[in-house]
């Protein structure tokens, strides 16, 4: 799909909608050529199937050829009564959620949305959602119309953060008795 970018906020009278263009399996992508100054693609666009009475979370991959910079400054969902930006953090040795207000997109960068990190938390579900279901999502941007896109709501999200695996084989333990340790397991 292509659409001619006019400068200056004339563009926001296009209002142009993308829908997912591509889907086999789950990589599909949604994206955006813009004639004068690159492309926008929000890759994997999932939620998480939500669990009753629990927000749930939604993920993709941005990226962007675009020459200017930009901001996500709100993000809303018919199937949702609130949606938000959030990331997590690390704050004395702890990981916690903070609410981002808007969310800066550098020119010719990727910014993941994947779990322990940047992603969309999606609050009260205005209809049940299951496995397979489709949920539009509006993004609203600072210098740009905003992008009406198809998240594809799943019961498995596939783990595209970074993942951090610990080796143990060239740790010293000491004289530490694994076989005492409670590793959660019960015992009568």
């Amino acid at each position: 799909m292509k659409i001619a970018f006019q400068p200056l906020r004339s563009a926001l009278v296009i209002g142009f909608v993308v829908t997912t263009t591509l889907v086999s399996g789950c990589d599909f992508k949604a994206k955006v050529e813009i004639e004068e100054g690159g492309t926008i693609a929000f890759v994997e666009p999932v939620i998480r199937t939500p669990i009753a009475g629990r927000p749930t979370a939604g993920y993709f991959d941005y990226e962007t050829s675009f020459n200017k910079t930009d901001r996500i400054i709100a993000v809303a969902s018919p199937a949702f009564k609130r949606v938000e930006m959030h990331d997590s953090v690390t704050e004395g040795g702890m990981k916690k959620m903070v609410k981002l207000d808007t969310l800066e997109l550098p020119a010719k960068s990727s910014i993941k949305f994947a779990p322990g990190g940047k992603h969309l938390m999606l609050f009260e579900p205005t209809k049940e959602l299951k496995n397979g279901d489709q949920v539009k999502v509006t993004f609203v941007f600072a210098e740009q119309s905003p992008m009406v896109l198809t998240f594809h709501v799943r019961d498995v999200v596939p783990m595209t953060g970074t993942v951090q695996i610990m080796d143990h084989s060239k740790m010293d333990h000491g004289s530490v008795d694994h076989g005492a340790m409670g590793h959660g397991d019960k015992k009568p």
